[in-house]
């Protein structure tokens, strides 16, 4: 009964599609008209039956073509039938042949936008897509990556955006765009921090692999070496990362006098504003040493660290990738070091083993919001879960 509902539905518009053409040479081209109609209603019914198993979520005309889309849990099927030949056509189709160039660069513009490189540059290879037509179009990607991602990877395609591409106008209500990632509250969340920097090429390689992996971090920078350092910092900060001081001279403090631990830290904070006219809130103690009476002089926020990957003393990438994998949970922060090389590959292998485990990786910042923390000056905190 629903898929006889679902022919009679079709029927109905293809007839008002054929109603112009039949009145304008009746004679001629009546008997051509209800065969390309037959044609059309036995490939609908053929596609009707070979997805039982799943809802139509979608049935609809566009001038000469049926769009019809099936859903099974997150399985989704698309098809365009052409009612003047039964044919059933890829989206790929409309594309006009001189767009195509352009119609795929915007694409692969979504794609990295959206993903990390790793996933972004598979998915612009993919074969195994779909296309689905809602207020906007949607392109759901077959998950055959080698990593074990449970997340259903899909563009949301602002209609407007690819207008001039597409040979037929589906749609003319608002579409939506994609917006490109965006961290979660309902996803498992930790803080990569580095230490001891600015460290030039290493700094950077951080942040440029952070980038492509959609990643942030805190990075607590040495005061006397800020000045060196300015045109590092500028590349951090730009990219959603954020500084935070690491001390004057990296001295423990628990062996200074408080005098000289203000008077140093004030000379951390003045040229960081110097250099980036901002305000640096938090502070990382040199070797995690604090006391009460620290705590208490300084104004501001303490960040020490629950994850240590002793990446100075082990100088091992596979010891590094391990002992996060192994020990890191929601809400952690992890220590690491920007002046190493093998820190700097290490982080290059486990971000893409991260996100395929459902953890984002972000700042010491953005770690708090996400767990609805606020953290509180004069305070010391190891690691950031939500209350």
């Amino acid at each position: 009964m629903k898929n006889e509902l679902i022919l009679k539905s079709l029927i109905v518009g293809m007839l008002l599609i054929s109603l112009p053409i039949l009145f304008l040479n009746k004679d001629k081209l009546v008997k051509n008209v209800f065969s390309e109609e037959k044609k059309t209603i036995n490939t609908v019914n053929s596609i009707i039956n070979n997805n039982a198993d799943k809802e139509l979520i979608t049935n609809k005309n566009y001038n000469q073509f049926i769009y019809l889309a099936f859903q099974n849990e997150n399985k989704k099927n698309s098809y365009f039938i052409d009612t003047k030949t039964g044919e059933v056509k890829d989206f790929e189709f409309f594309i006009k042949e001189d767009k195509k160039e352009a119609f795929q660069k915007k694409i692969k513009e979504l794609l990295d936008l959206k993903y990390p490189k790793f996933i972004a540059e598979k998915l612009k290879e993919s074969q195994n897509k779909t296309y689905l037509l809602e207020n906007d179009l949607i392109i759901n990607y077959e998950n055959d990556l080698m990593l074990p991602i449970e997340e259903n990877l899909f563009l949301t395609v602002n209609y407007q955006e690819i207008q001039e591409c597409i040979e037929y106008n589906f749609y003319a209500s608002d579409s939506k765009r994609e917006e490109g990632y965006n961290y979660k509250k309902d996803k498992k969340t930790i803080a990569f921090t580095f230490d001891d920097g600015p460290s030039g090429n290493y700094t950077n390689e951080l942040v440029e692999i952070l980038k492509e992996n959609k990643a942030h971090a805190t990075f607590f920078m040495v005061g006397n070496r800020m000045e060196t350092g300015a045109s590092v910092m500028q590349n951090v900060l730009k990219n959603g990362n954020e500084i935070g001081s690491h001390s004057y001279a990296h001295k423990n403090m628990a062996r200074q006098k408080i005098n000289d631990i203000i008077e140093g830290e004030e000379k951390t904070k003045e040229t960081y504003r110097r250099i980036t006219n901002q305000e640096m809130i938090y502070t990382r103690p040199p070797y995690g040493n604090i006391n009460k009476e620290i705590k208490e002089s300084l104004d501001t926020i303490f960040i020490n660290w629950n994850v240590d990957t002793e990446d100075w003393l082990h100088r091992n990438k596979d010891h590094i990738v391990n002992h996060i994998l192994e020990n890191a949970k929601d809400g952690d922060i992890i220590l690491m070091h920007d002046c190493y090389e093998t820190t700097v590959e290490a982080v290059r292998e486990v971000l893409p083993l991260l996100y395929a485990r459902g953890f984002q990786v972000v700042s010491v910042s953005e770690l708090a919001s996400l767990k609805d923390k606020t953290l509180e000056k004069h305070s010391l905190y190891r690691s950031i879960t939500a209350d």
